[in-house]
């Protein structure tokens, strides 16, 4: 006894049909990933500027909230810190001359990394997070 043939439509569904699910299937999966890494490695934070409106050796002064705070940019890198003096709260700005964060009320001074470089500040800055995603500043607590 011989087995019925099996019609060509019927042969083509089965040869086609699982390895195309399994396809569709994979190729769902892999966007899913990469959706989660793009999602992960994204900025985090508040926008506080662009880019092209800190260019190298510059910074600014922004809001975190109510709090304000002082954004550099040291040689392409970003930094961000409490615009607040720690000796007594004063606000502070920036001197590009001196390359220093000044304290105008009883003259503080702290470098590019937020360190005490002169006057009465008993501690350093406290720096908060800092990235840049398609030409955004984005800035966040530690």
């Amino acid at each position: 006894m011989s087995a019925a043939p099996i019609p060509r439509r019927a042969a083509l569904q089965r040869l086609l049909g699982w390895p195309a699910a399994m396809a569709c299937l994979g190729a769902a999966g892999l966007a899913a990933v990469g959706f989660a890494v793009l999602w992960l490695r994204r900025p985090r934070g508040v926008p506080v500027t662009t880019l092209a409106k800190l260019p190298p050796g510059s910074a600014l002064r922004a809001r975190y909230g109510e709090s304000p705070i002082i954004v550099l940019n040291v040689g392409g890198e970003i930094r961000a810190f409490d615009a607040v003096c720690t000796h007594e709260g004063c606000p502070l700005g920036w001197n590009p001359v001196q390359g220093l964060i000044r304290c105008p009320c009883h003259g503080g001074a702290y470098d590019a990394s937020g360190k005490v470089v002169e006057g009465p500040p008993p501690a350093p800055l406290h720096r908060l997070e800092a990235a840049v995603g398609d030409g955004t500043i984005f800035v966040s607590r530690r």
